[in-house]
């Protein structure tokens, strides 16, 4: 009781500051997206969206990346035309976990997580490559790294392969906070991946969609991560596109209210949500994701696929919230947590 009192104290205290800001629905809408962008420089179209407040963040891949100069150029381009806007630093990221997964390849990690997790020091290990890869994220102007992977395997036979930093709870939470804590260090912002757990599934929900039949007990067992390291508001925590039967769930958990209640109530997190890629096949044959998905809880909404999918879901929430589908005052405080630390991961590492 006394935790849902204060969240509601927060809350009040979030619709004020954005009251006072001026903050608009649509400029609430545009915080909450992040688009990708179609080749090596932004187009027109999209610089025009950044200046006007309709994207609130970058996600990049390897097919955005021909020199590291093109990319620090690509994200200053993209910054400046929100700036222009007088709207927030946008909010710029990047998957760099280590081994497979790592769009930016002369850049840290130099080991996988797996490889951090068979190391004694791994926690030494895990932290110093955490610090590093934000220093050198934060030279291109990118302050998120869409790493750690928390989720605990079955076993190491599981799709996740070298991305888990082992096959036991307590070995993923000492490194997986390790390297959180290292980017933290290093002045970026890392993202606890992929709540409630990707650990029991049979496949990757980027390719197919995903029934995770574990018990309930076994889900909230790896948890300890998220309970460890991914309360503070300046984290993220990215939200499986799996469903979840034990736990309730009958649609995909990015689009369940509980899957935010789990995080909040239970965990005890007040970390930034942000979804996996919301074009997936896994949510394929979903109706309304977008709304559906900010209803539930979800703040900032990740179109990994094309900028035409960011720039629909970005209509299709504004169309919702001036018909008042979506409550003003969850957007505006939404919004409001957003933009703090839109601000903050802009700033200079202190």
């Amino acid at each position: 009781e006394r935790r849902a009192a204060e969240a509601r104290a927060e809350q009040d205290r979030a619709r004020e500051a954005a009251a006072e800001a001026g903050e608009t629905l649509d400029d609430a809408v545009g915080s909450r997206i992040v688009t990708r962008m179609a080749g090596t420089r932004p187009s027109a179209r999209l610089l025009r969206r950044a200046r006007r407040g309709e994207i609130g963040g970058l996600i990049l891949f390897a097919d955005n990346v021909r020199s590291l100069d093109g990319v620090r150029f690509a994200v200053a381009r993209l910054q400046r035309a929100a700036r222009d806007g007088g709207h927030a630093p946008l909010l710029v990221m990047v998957d760099q976990e280590g081994g497979l997964v790592k769009r930016l390849g002369s850049l840290p990690p130099t080991r996988s997580a797996l490889a951090m997790g068979d190391r004694s020091n791994r926690t030494t290990i895990a932290r110093r490559e955490g610090r590093d890869t934000a220093r050198a994220l934060r030279r291109l102007g990118i302050a998120v790294d869409l790493a750690p992977v928390v989720d605990v395997p079955s076993s190491r036979r599981s799709f996740l392969g070298t991305r888990a930093f082992g096959t036991s709870v307590s070995r993923v939470r000492a490194t997986g906070c390790a390297f959180a804590d290292g980017i933290v260090a290093g002045g970026g912002v890392p993202t606890l991946k992929h709540f409630p757990g990707l650990g029991r599934a049979g496949a990757n929900t980027d390719d197919v969609a995903v029934r995770i039949t574990a018990s309930r007990a076994s889900i909230e067992a790896g948890l300890a991560p998220y309970e460890r390291c991914g309360r503070d508001a300046e984290r993220l925590v990215m939200v499986s596109s799996a469903v979840y039967p034990a736990l309730g769930g009958k649609a995909p958990a990015v689009l369940e209210a509980r899957t935010y209640r789990l995080l909040r109530d239970d965990v005890g997190s007040e970390a930034i949500t942000i979804s996996d890629d919301l074009q997936t096949p896994a949510l394929d044959g979903q109706r309304d994701v977008e709304v559906r998905a900010a209803r539930a809880g979800l703040e900032l909404l990740l179109f990994a696929g094309t900028e035409a999918g960011s720039e629909r879901g970005y209509r299709r929430l504004r169309a919702a919230a001036r018909r008042k589908r979506l409550p003003r005052a969850g957007l505006l405080a939404a919004a409001t947590r957003i933009d703090a630390l839109r601000r903050s991961a802009a700033a200079p590492p202190r």
